[in-house]
Formats: structure tokens, C-alpha cells, sequence
């Protein structure tokens, strides 16, 4: 299986510097030739038949996996069942990949830093936090479960697919701050020594910290292939909460067969749990047989699952591409345009 973590094209706040999470920021005229470019990318350069497609319903994102889509299937290429690939691929909108609601700071300008150890808006927060009418930014901790419900009731079922092993190839087109808890929450689901990096990725990064990979950009993705161990078993329950998961006693994936990459640097919070994380609290009323709950079911794991990364924010797609003068790149993109030589195709005789 290869995974692909895309984050969506330049958009107008981007180039603004205004804070745009849960806002509907339009997709500019470069950021559509971003889309366009990393669609052609994969269906011309790398040949990569799409069979799952998930997506931020915001516009910015959805417009991004659909240029992924239209690229399937204007390459006219043929998946393994015979089908032409990208023909009936749906995309498909989750709203748990929605970016993190920046609440008060939508919309917003950067600010300036004023402290040395805070951001500009970390200061502006300690100091406005309490005004009338203020809303806060969303939690790290409400990130990481909508993250963990995607992976869960989207994501870790493709495993269960007769060719998960082999056949499947999904991209997941949503933004920045979401991907990096994401990629940080599906870290958790693998167990140890069952991810490697490939050596171009070591040799263009040197050390790599796996739960900070760095920041996404424009149509920046992570590549990961998931290959499926001989004898090994379908993906497993987690005994205990997932943020202890690399405490728990999980059985490991076999090695992989490739040469061993050179060795990682793993964040302490990776392997004793998210420190951003807190486990559901219990609730503290007295025990009464009436009122027992079940606990929540535990998630699954990806045991007997191999792990490669082979690209961090790959931008192959766009070597080359400019921006176009004037300001025109900058501008929002409008469906209704239409590019100059259009104007001046001859109309076809009957």
C-alpha cells in the first residue's frame, strides 16, 4: 500500500499572512497550477493509480484532490481489475480533516513576535484570553481525536481490503497543522522497529526526528509504503490507551528485507506517549452497578505492517514552475476564467 499526506495549493490568505483554519480561503491561480502539476506528477512521472481519495471538505483541499483525480483519468491509464484508473474514484470528504479552527484568529494578520520564548499570537492569547466574546483556538487535544477518527473509521479499514497489501494507493489531501497530528497520531499505530527511512530521504535530511517531520508545503506530501509481513497477522487491538502505545507489549513487525536505514532519532513523547496528549478521564462518580460504562473500544495497531518513508514534503512536482508576473499568480482563481488561448481557438466546422 502507498499512503500519500498532501497538503493543499496556495491560497489567498496564504499569500496574505492571514490565519486561515476552518476559513474558506480560495485556491490562487499558481495554487491551482500547483494542484494541477502534482496531479500530472503522479499519473504521467510516477504512474500512480489512485484507488482512495480523502479530502478536507474545504474548497482549497477538495480542489487539490481533484486535480489528482482528473489527472487519473486524463492519463487514460489502466488499473490491475481493467478499469481505467480514476474512473469511479470518489473523493471522499471527511470533516475530521478539516484544518485547526483558529477561533478569534481567522482571518487575522500574523503577529509580530514581542517575547522571546512566545509567538506573536501566544503572547496576544496570554493577554486576551479572558476579553468579552473572545473564542479560543482549538486544542491540541481536540486535533488529535479528530485525527484518531479519521484514521480509525476511515483509514485503518483499507487494511482489512482483499490487496491492501499490494493494490491500494490513497492520498489524503487536507492542511498543515491537521497533517502533522495526523502523521503523529498514525506514528503511535505502528509498532517498534517496524519503520525505516529510505536512504535519499536520510541523506537530504541527515538525522530525522519522527514525530517532528517539519512543516508541509503548498502540495508538499509524505510518501509512505505499508507492506504487509509474511505470516503476519490482520492489524490488532491496542491493549491499553492509544497515547501509551509504544509502552504497551506489541508484537513487532518482522525486519524488513531492504537495507537498514541509518539510525533515527525518536522524540521521548513517541515513545512514552504524546505529552500533548491526556487519556479520557474516567468519571469520578461512585461506582454503582447501574451505571457502569464500557470503556471505549481500543484502536487498532498496525501489527505485521512494515513501514517505509520514502519523501518529507516532496516538491519534485514543481521544479521549474513560476510565478506568474504582475501579481497575476497571486490572484484568487476563478472557475469562470478561461486562459488566453482560448480566446482564440477557431471554432470546429461541421
Amino acid at each position: 500500500m502507498k499512503v500519500y499526506l498532501i497538503r493543499h495549493g496556495e491560497t489567498v490568505d496564504n499569500i496574505a499572512g492571514l490565519y486561515a483554519g476552518v476559513r474558506d480561503s480560495a485556491l490562487t491561480l499558481h495554487g491551482v497550477e500547483q494542484a494541477r502539476r502534482l496531479g500530472q506528477h503522479f499519473a504521467q512521472t510516477d504512474h500512480i493509480h489512485l484507488t482512495h481519495v480523502f479530502a478536507s471538505p474545504l474548497s482549497r483541499a477538495c480542489k487539490t484532490a481533484e486535480a489528482l483525480v482528473k489527472a487519473q483519468k486524463d492519463g487514460g491509464f489502466v488499473a490491475g481489475d481493467g478499469r481505467p484508473a480514476g474512473r469511479g474514484v470518489e473523493i471522499v470528504k471527511v470533516p475530521e480533516l478539516i484544518e485547526q479552527d483558529f477561533g478569534y484568529y481567522e482571518g487575522k494578520s500574523f503577529y509580530a513576535r514581542s517575547e522571546a520564548r512566545k509567538s506573536g499570537r501566544e503572547a496576544h492569547h496570554d493577554r486576551h484570553k479572558s476579553d468579552p466574546g473572545f473564542v479560543d483556538v482549538e486544542s491540541k487535544e481536540a486535533m488529535c481525536k479528530r485525527a484518531d477518527r479519521f484514521l480509525d473509521q476511515h483509514f485503518m479499514p483499507l487494511f482489512d481490503l482483499e490487496g491492501a497489501d499490494g493494490g491500494l494507493e490513497v492520498a489524503i489531501v487536507s492542511h498543515g497543522m491537521l497533517l502533522s497530528h495526523l502523521w503523529r497520531r498514525l506514528l503511535l499505530r505502528l509498532p517498534r522497529k517496524s519503520l525505516t527511512i529510505a536512504p535519499e530521504v536520510m541523506a537530504a535530511r541527515g538525522s530525522v526526528v519522527l514525530e517532528h517531520l517539519g512543516g508541509w508545503s503548498n502540495t508538499g506530501y509524505l510518501e509512505l509504503a505499508m507492506s504487509k509481513d509474511s505470516g503476519a497477522a490482520k492489524p490488532q487491538q491496542l491493549a491499553g490507551p492509544i497515547e501509551a502505545a509504544h509502552d504497551a507489549a506489541i508484537p513487532e513487525a518482522s525486519a524488513l528485507s531492504r537495507p537498514t536505514a541509518p539510525p533515527l532519532i525518536i522524540a521521548e513523547e513517541v515513545a512514552k506517549g504524546s505529552s500533548d496528549v491526556t487519556s479520557p478521564a474516567m468519571p469520578s462518580a461512585p461506582f454503582e452497578a447501574s451505571t457502569v460504562r464500557s470503556p471505549p473500544p481500543s484502536p487498532r495497531t498496525l501489527a505485521g505492517w512494515s513501514t517505509t518513508i520514502l519523501a518529507v514534503d516532496s516538491k519534485a512536482h514543481l521544479a521549474g514552475l513560476k510565478r506568474q508576473r504582475g501579481g497575476i499568480g497571486r490572484l484568487a482563481h476563478d472557475e469562470g476564467q478561461q486562459k488566453l488561448d482560448g480566446f482564440f481557438k477557431r471554432q470546429k466546422k461541421g
